[in-house]
């Protein structure tokens, strides 16, 4: 694989993850859990 597209997958893996992540991190300093 070209490191190029390795570099594009964890990338998007990592704002994939990151949502739910700052979603919840979010939610809970507002308190709405």
């Amino acid at each position: 694989m070209n490191l190029e597209v390795v570099a594009q997958l964890t990338a998007l893996a990592f704002i994939v993850l990151s949502g739910p992540l700052v979603i919840g991190l979010l939610a809970l300093k507002k308190g709405n859990l």
